[in-house]
């Protein structure tokens, strides 16, 4: 009987011993995996993040806009976006930003025939990886464009109107374009007001003096610019 009391007393104490080693081993996981993700700058990465994205946005709108108005030469975005990722080094010298660039291009496609209106388009994209500590395997992709439909329609032999409908990259009208927008090429008395079609899609009807086959230059908000002609 004694020795029966001593076995079950030994195997209390080992049983003791092992959940004391458990606990202890448990909570050095837990203070690991507290201590790593209090001192990990998540709200640091998530600011980055945003700014790389709005700035990288912005490259590609105004590598776009000095192409299309024929300041620049079609390498203008990959050197924009080379000079970028050098400058990040220099602008968060201790996160160890490191950029890869993937897919950036222009294109533009000049008076697309569909029916009786011609659509004109100048579009870049440009796809970001993140490849850093704490960022890498973050990619997001910049898309920007502006695209311009015209539709010719005589109203005498002295004026003529154009229907012209201006979209973004979003595919929604762009709504914020008045006369210095516009450009109509040899044309005079140049009106232009925002309406609605049957499907209440956005139009500016332009009103002007000129030659019945127009040619139609549109910058937006941002300098991009298109030409589009009444084929």
């Amino acid at each position: 009987m004694k020795r029966g009391r001593e076995r079950r007393g030994q195997f209390v104490i080992i049983a003791v011993m092992l959940t004391a080693i458990m606990i202890v081993s448990i909570g050095s996981l837990m203070h690991n995996a507290i201590t790593y993700y209090k001192h990990e700058p998540w709200e640091e990465y998530s600011t980055v993040i945003g700014d790389i994205e709005i700035n990288s946005r912005k490259i590609v709108e105004l590598s776009l806009a000095s192409y299309t108005n024929s300041i620049a030469q079609n390498t203008i975005l990959y050197s924009n976006v080379n000079t970028w990722q050098n400058d990040l080094k220099d602008i968060y010298p201790s996160s160890g930003i490191v950029l890869k660039s993937e897919n950036s291009s222009h294109k533009l496609e000049n008076n697309v025939r569909s029916g009786l209106a011609t659509t004109s388009i100048a579009k870049a994209t440009f796809t970001l990886d993140i490849q850093s500590i704490g960022l890498k395997g973050y990619i997001f992709n910049v898309v920007t464009s502006l695209t311009v439909t015209i539709n010719v329609t005589p109203i005498n032999s002295t004026a003529n109107e154009i229907l012209a409908v201006v979209k973004s990259e979003t595919g929604m009208p762009v709504t914020d374009l008045n006369e210095e927008n516009f450009r109509i090429e040899n044309a005079t008395n140049v009106s232009v007001s925002p309406i609605y079609d049957r499907t209440n899609v956005l139009e500016y009807k332009i009103v002007y003096d000129g030659p019945t086959s127009a040619i139609v230059e549109v910058w937006d908000q941002r300098g991009i610019r298109v030409v589009c002609s009444q084929l």
